[in-house]
């Protein structure tokens, strides 16, 4: 599966130079994410978010972009003895991810929503007694929507804000009881990372 992301990768990116309507880049930052169906809220656990992508212009105020990243998402509650609550958790989910975006520029913003196919390369997950090892496996490929906007800083280099969250269960509920609304634990993601594009001369958007 990796190596068939990484050929219409390429030939998308192929595709863009040969037609000078292309903007490649390169992404880093921070994500904070939740589980939800854990029992435990708030976007608590941090990890890391990079990659690198090809956008195509359709015209002045309309692009599309795809991504190839790597995202660290997951769980995190720390115990709080103070207030009688002993229990930790952690859970550590890394994947590789292609999002696919629509995108409207507006001066130095642009506005961005689509969905991401993600496939899971590794994962953790702790409690305060050690390592736990749950029945119920994670699925070994995510799909999830987001949205986001962009600010541009200076030239080529830009902030994104993006929330994404799982379309389908990332894992059962090791009950097995599912509900319409409700089938099972889901990544809620936020991220936030710096983009720095190299642009083509035909590039430009606003």
């Amino acid at each position: 599966m990796k190596n068939v992301l990484l050929i219409v990768f390429y030939l998308l990116a192929f595709n863009s130079y040969a037609q000078k309507r292309f903007t490649v880049g390169v992404k880093a930052g921070l994500s904070t994410s939740q589980v939800e169906g854990d029992t435990y809220g708030g976007f608590d656990k941090a990890g890391f978010i990079g990659g690198i992508y090809v956008t195509g212009k359709i015209n002045e105020k309309w692009t599309s972009t795809m991504e190839m990243i790597f995202i660290q998402k997951g769980s995190k509650h720390n115990s709080d003895p103070d207030n009688g609550d002993y229990s930790y958790y952690y859970l550590g989910l890394n994947y590789i991810e292609v999002p696919l975006l629509l995108q409207y520029h507006q001066k130095k913003f642009t506005f961005e929503a689509g969905p991401a196919f993600g496939y899971l390369i590794s994962n953790k997950e702790y409690n305060e007694f050690g390592e736990v090892f749950m029945p119920e496996p994670f699925e070994s490929t995510e799909l999830s929507a987001g949205f986001g906007i962009t600010y541009k800083i200076i030239n080529n280099l830009s902030m994104n804000w993006r929330y994404t969250n799982s379309l389908l269960p990332i894992r059962e509920y090791q009950s097995g009881g599912t509900r319409w609304n409700n089938p099972g634990q889901r990544n809620n993601v936020l991220a936030f990372t710096l983009t720095y594009e190299f642009r083509g001369k035909d590039a430009k958007t606003e």
